[in-house]
C-alpha cells in the first residue's frame, strides 16, 4: 500500500486528475466511517419505567410531572 501511495504522489497529473483523486478519497473516507457507524453495536438503553398502578398516583409516594 505504501508503494502505491508513493507512486500516486509522484505521478504527474493535471488539476482535473487531482480533483478526481481527492473526490474518490473523500468518498472512501466518509463511506468507511458510515459503514463502521452502521456496524457498531447500539448502546444499551435502560428499560423504561412503567408509571401504571398505585405507585404512579400522588398518593403512592411518587410525583409524576
Amino acid at each position: 500500500m505504501k508503494q502505491e501511495l508513493d507512486t500516486l504522489l509522484n505521478k504527474k497529473m493535471d488539476r482535473k486528475d487531482f480533483l478526481k483523486h481527492v473526490a474518490i478519497a473523500v468518498v472512501a473516507l466518509t463511506g468507511v466511517g458510515a459503514l463502521l457507524k452502521t456496524l457498531a453495536p447500539a448502546p444499551k438503553q435502560a428499560p423504561a419505567v412503567s408509571h401504571n398502578g398505585y405507585g404512579a398516583s400522588v398518593y403512592g409516594g411518587q410525583k409524576v410531572s
